[in-house]
C-alpha cells in the first residue's frame, strides 16, 4: 500500500484530547486498501496503521458510505472512521480520470478521529470535538450540547438537524441531510446516532452532526484538478492516446495528432486501421504497426515497451519510446489501453554516434583495437565448427614512423596515418575483411585465406606495396615501409588475444630481418621471442645484481706505436648458461626497453672512475672512449649524467671521449646538435663511430664538431683484396684530415692491414692485432708502452 506518511509507528508521549485526519483511500474489489493519500497531516493519529488494517474487517466497510466506531480495540484510545465514496461527491471527472489505472469508483474520502479512552460516565471530552454533539434522553428531549453545538452560529439550523431521528433507529446508521442555513446557503450534513456508553446515564443517545459541505468542495476541487491534468496532458510533448478494447480512439493529445498528421482528420471513435485510410501515406505503416503492438499488449495482459519509428513529411523520422498499458476492471474485463510515447530521436542518434565512436578509431575511422578484438573473436566463434576455414591475421607497423613525427611534427604524422587508412580501405578488396588501427602506427587486417604459402606471401607483399608509394603530405613527399607479422587461425592460436600476441612476435621478427618485409609466425619465432623476453627480464634484474661490467680495447698511435687510448665495451654476465648473450644481442634489448639510459649512466661513471685509477696507477693520460646510443643522446638527463660522472671522478674532461653513430644523429638533428654543443662546453671529446655505414655522413662531419673519425671495420676487412674498399678508405682519410679530424681505423687484424692503413695516413689503429678487449688489470701493463 502506497502511503504518503512517515514516523507513525509509536504513540506520542502526551496524547492530545482529540485528533482527526482526512485521507483519500483506494479500495479494490475485495475491500482491501491499495493506496492512501493524506489530505491533512497524519502526525497526530499515531495508531493510523492499526486503524487502516481494521477497516476491511468490518462489514460496514463494503458500503459506499458508512462509519465504524467508536472502537476501543486500540489500547488507551477510542477511535472512529467515517467515509464517503468518491462517486457520491458532486464534481465532474475528465476522460483521463475514467481511463486511469486507479479505479475511481473504488476511491473513498476517509475521516478518522481519535480521543483518549475515558470512564464510561465521563462525557466532558465531547467538548473537544469539532462536530456538534447533542445528547437526548429517553423522550428525545435535548439534555446535552457540547461546546461546538453551543457555539453553532445557526441555532435554527441546529434545531432542524436535531429533529426527525427516532430513538429506535439502529445505532451507527448514517443519514444524509441537506438543509438551508440562515443565510440561504445549502449545508450538507450526515447525522449519526450513537447509544450512550452507560445505561445509568440520563443521556440515552447522542446525535452527532458531521458537516460534508467542505468534503463536497474537496470533490469539486478534485474535478478541477482533473481538468488541470487534462490541460497538462495536452501541453506535454509526449504522445498520448487512449483507446477502447476495440481499438477506437477515445482521447489523443495534440502531440500525437500532429506527429501522425491527423490534425485535419476526425480521429475520435476511429480505429488504427480506419485511420490508415485517412492518414498520409507516410504514416500508414506506423499506424498499422501500432495496431499490431496493441494486440500484443492485450494478449500479454500487461504493460509492454518498445521503440516505434514514425516517418515525417520532411523526410526525417521520429524514434518514439512507447509504453502500452492495458487497463482491466475489477472483474478482469478490458476497459481501455493507454499509449504513451516519448520522442527519443535525439537520444537514439546520440547513442548511435557514441556506438560509432566506441567502435571506430577517432583519427582514421577504422575499427579501434577493442572493437576489432570483439568482432574478430565473433568471426572465430562462427567458424569454429567449420574445419575447412582459415583466417589470416596481419599486424604491421610503419618503419621509422617516429622519425617522421620527430622531424615533421605529429600533425603531419597523423595525416600520413590517415592516408595509410584510406589506402587500406580502398585497395584491400577481399571480402569479408576487418581492418583496424591498433594504436600508434600499428594496423591489423583479418581476412579469410586458403593457408597456402604463396597466398600468405601475397598478403605480405600487398601491405608492402601499400607503403612503397610515397605519401604526399602538404608540400612534403614522405617515405616509409612496413614490417608485417602474419598468423593463421586456427593453426597458430584459438583466440584473438593469442593470435595478436603471435602476430606481434612475427612482426618483430620481420623487423629483425631488416624491416620492409613480412614474417609468418613459426615455433622458432616464438622460441626466439620467449628467449628475448627471458633475456630482458634477466637484464632488468642485473642492475641490482651487478652483472654488468666493462672491458677495454686498446688503441695504438700510428706514429709512436704507443697505447694512448682505449674503448670501453659493455659486457654482461648471464645468471644462467642458457641466457648467455653477447653485446650484439643484449644491447639492442637495452635500447628497446629504455634500460640503456640507466645502464649507460653506469658505464659513464665506471669509465670515468677507471680513468682516475689509471692516472693514479701509471701516471699516464689515457683517453677512454664510451659508446653513446641514440636513446641516451636524446634523453633529457644525459648532459646531467655526464656532468655528474666528471665531477665524481675528478678527471680532466678531455680524457673522456663519447662515440656516436650516425643513427644517433638522424633522429632530430637539431636536438642532437644542441646536445653536442653542451657536451663540447664540458670539454669532452667527440668521435663519429662506424663512419660510412649510416645516412648522410658528409653533412654530419660539417654540421657537428667532432674530434675523431672512426672508419668502420667493414671497409678495413677487405681493403687488401677489394679495390673499392681501398678507394673508400683513402677518401675517408683524406676528407677527415681536410676537416682537421684524427682518423682511427677499426677492426685491424693483420700487420699488412696496419701497414697499408699507416701508408694511407691513418692516425690510430684498433683491433685484434693491437689487442683484444680485456679487463683493466689485463690491459694496464700495455698502457703507455710502444708496441711493434
Amino acid at each position: 500500500m502506497n502511503e504518503d506518511r512517515v514516523g507513525l509507528t509509536s504513540l506520542p508521549q502526551r496524547p492530545c484530547d482529540y485528533a482527526e485526519a482526512w485521507l483519500w483511500v483506494d479500495v479494490n474489489g475485495q475491500g482491501a486498501l491499495t493506496a492512501t493519500q493524506a489530505i491533512t497531516s497524519l502526525d497526530a493519529i499515531a495508531p493510523i496503521d492499526q486503524i487502516l488494517e481494521t477497516l476491511p474487517q468490518s462489514d460496514a466497510w463494503h458500503q459506499h458510505m458508512g462509519q465504524i466506531g467508536p472502537m476501543e480495540n486500540i489500547r488507551d484510545w477510542i477511535w472512529q472512521a467515517r467515509w464517503l465514496s468518491a462517486d457520491r461527491l458532486d464534481g465532474s471527472h475528465s476522460p483521463l480520470d475514467d481511463a486511469n489505472l486507479t479505479n475511481i469508483g473504488g476511491r473513498r474520502l476517509l475521516h478518522v478521529s481519535l480521543y483518549p479512552r475515558l470512564p464510561d460516565d465521563a462525557i466532558g471530552w465531547l467538548d473537544s470535538l469539532p462536530d456538534c454533539v447533542i445528547g437526548r434522553d429517553a423522550n428525545q428531549a435535548v439534555v446535552y450540547r457540547n461546546r461546538a453545538a453551543q457555539t453553532f452560529n445557526n441555532p435554527s439550523l441546529l434545531d432542524q438537524l436535531s429533529r426527525g431521528v427516532p430513538a429506535q433507529c439502529a445505532e451507527g446508521v448514517i443519514e444524509d441531510q441537506v438543509s438551508v442555513d440562515d443565510h440561504g446557503r445549502l449545508r450538507h450534513f450526515q447525522r449519526l446516532l450513537i447509544a450512550a456508553p452507560s445505561p445509568a446515564s440520563s443521556v440515552k443517545d447522542f446525535l452527532e452532526l458531521y458537516e460534508l459541505t467542505t468534503p463536497k468542495s474537496l470533490g469539486k476541487a478534485e474535478g478541477d484538478y482533473g481538468q488541470l491534468i487534462e490541460l497538462l496532458v495536452e501541453a506535454t510533448h509526449d504522445l498520448i492516446v487512449i483507446k477502447d478494447p476495440e481499438g477506437r480512439w477515445l482521447f489523443a493529445n495534440l502531440s500525437i495528432v500532429h506527429s501522425l498528421g491527423l490534425a485535419h482528420v476526425v480521429w475520435l471513435g476511429k480505429t488504427d486501421r480506419e485511420l490508415v485510410d485517412l492518414a498520409s501515406p507516410t504514416v500508414r505503416g506506423a499506424l498499422q504497426f501500432c495496431h499490431e503492438t496493441d494486440k500484443a499488449a492485450w494478449n500479454q495482459g500487461q504493460q509492454i515497451r518498445h521503440l516505434e519509428t514514425i516517418p515525417c513529411e520532411d523526410g526525417h523520422s521520429l524514434i518514439v519510446d512507447v509504453i502500452k498499458q492495458p487497463v482491466f476492471d475489477d472483474k478482469g474485463k478490458p476497459r481501455a489501453i493507454i499509449v504513451v510515447g516519448r520522442d527519443v530521436t535525439e537520444l537514439h542518434t546520440t547513442q548511435e554516434q557514441f556506438q560509432i565512436l566506441a567502435s571506430q578509431d577517432e583519427l582514421t575511422g577504422l575499427l579501434n583495437r577493442r572493437f576489432f578484438q570483439v568482432e574478430a573473436q565473433r568471426w572465430i566463434d562462427m567458424l569454429s565448427d567449420d574445419g575447412s576455414k582459415h583466417l589470416a591475421l596481419l599486424v604491421f607497423d610503419l618503419d621509422y614512423f617516429r622519425s617522421i613525427n620527430d622531424s615533421y611534427g605529429h600533425e603531419r604524422g597523423d595525416q600520413l596515418l590517415q592516408e595509410m587508412a584510406r589506402r587500406l580501405q580502398n585497395e584491400c578488396v577481399a571480402s569479408p575483411l576487418l581492418i583496424a588501427r591498433m594504436g600508434g602506427d600499428e594496423f591489423a587486417i583479418l581476412v579469410e585465406t586458403d593457408n597456402k604459402p604463396e597466398s600468405l606471401s601475397a598478403l605480405g607483399e600487398q601491405v608492402k606495396s601499400l607503403t612503397a608509394r610515397p605519401f604526399q603530405i602538404e608540400h612534403l613527399t614522405l617515405f616509409t615501409s612496413a614490417s608485417t607479422g602474419i598468423v593463421i587461425w586456427p593453426e597458430h592460436g584459438r583466440s584473438i588475444g593469442e593470435l595478436l600476441h603471435q602476430a606481434d612476435s612475427a612482426m618483430y621478427a620481420a623487423k629483425e630481418q631488416g624491416r620492409n618485409g613480412h614474417a609468418v609466425f613459426s615455433p622458432e619465432i616464438m622460441e626466439h621471442q620467449n628467449r628475448q623476453s627471458a633475456l630482458l627480464t634477466a637484464l632488468r634484474q642485473s642492475q641490482g645484481d651487478e652483472r654488468f661490467f666493462l672491458v677495454y680495447q686498446v688503441q695504438q698511435n700510428a706514429s709512436s706505436l704507443a697505447i694512448t687510448g682505449v674503448e670501453a665495451l659493455l659486457r654482461w654476465q648471464a645468471p644462467s648458461p642458457e641466457l648467455a648473450a653477447g653485446p650484439d644481442q643484449f644491447i639492442p634489448l637495452l635500447e628497446k626497453s629504455g634500460l640503456i639510459i640507466d645502464v649507460g649512466g653506469w658505464v659513464l661513471d665506471e669509465a670515468c672512475q677507471q680513468i682516475a685509477r689509471w692516472r693514479e696507477y701509471i701516471g699516464e693520460r689515457i683517453t677512454v672512449a664510451v659508446n653513446v646510443s641514440s636513446i641516451q643522446l636524446h634523453s633529457p638527463c644525459f648532459i646531467g649524467r655526464v656532468q655528474a660522472a666528471l665531477k665524481k671522478s675528478g678527471i680532466n674532461p678531455s680524457l673522456l671521449e663519447l662515440e656516436l653513430t650516425e643513427t644517433a644523429l638522424v633522429n632530430d638533428p637539431a636536438k642532437a646538435a644542441s646536445t653536442l654543443i653542451e657536451l663540447k662546453k664540458l670539454g669532452v671529446q667527440l668521435a663519429l663511430d662506424d663512419f660510412g655505414t649510416g645516412y648522410s655522413s658528409l653533412s654530419y662531419l660539417t654540421q657537428f664538431e667532432f674530434n675523431r673519425l672512426k672508419i668502420d671495420q667493414s671497409f678495413v676487412r677487405d681493403i687488401l683484396v677489394d679495390p673499392k674498399d681501398l678507394v673508400i678508405v683513402k677518401a675517408i682519410v683524406a676528407m677527415g684530415h681536410a676537416l682537421g679530424l684524427e682518423v682511427v681505423a677499426e677492426g685491424v687484424e693483420t700487420v699488412a692491414e696496419r701497414d697499408l692503413l699507416d701508408s694511407l695516413g691513418c692516425d690510430s689503429f684498433q683491433g685484434y692485432l693491437v689487442g683484444r678487449p680485456g679487463k683493466p688489470e689485463e690491459i694496464s701493463p700495455m698502457l703507455g708502452v710502444g708496441l711493434l
